[in-house]
């Protein structure tokens, strides 16, 4: 069975997991400890573009990671701040998935 991937959703993915961090990075700024509501959706995207939770692939995660933080300084009612950062990520991910 050949599996392919829709980018847009794979972006769509990676904007939720930005707005999850958003979310989550509020919490703590207010005191809170919210770790729990921190939906780990970038081990799901990794899995879905078929990047392997090893050693040599941490950089990839890391410049994942690193672009993410970027959200910080994006508005949470700023849906092209979302997209425009979400896609970013998603081109420079993209070259080390197994899929494409």
């Amino acid at each position: 069975m050949e599996f392919t991937i829709n980018e847009n959703r794979i972006i769509s993915l990676i904007e939720d997991d930005l707005k999850n961090t958003k979310l989550v990075l509020g919490l703590q700024k207010l005191g809170l400890s919210p770790s729990q509501y921190y939906l780990n959706l970038s081990d799901t995207i990794f899995d879905i573009l078929g990047i392997s939770d090893n050693d040599e692939n941490e950089h990839i995660y890391l410049e994942y990671v690193k672009l993410s933080s970027k959200i910080e300084c994006i508005n949470i009612s700023s849906s092209i701040g979302f997209k425009n950062l979400a896609n970013e990520i998603f081109i420079r991910t993209y070259p080390y998935c197994g899929l494409f």
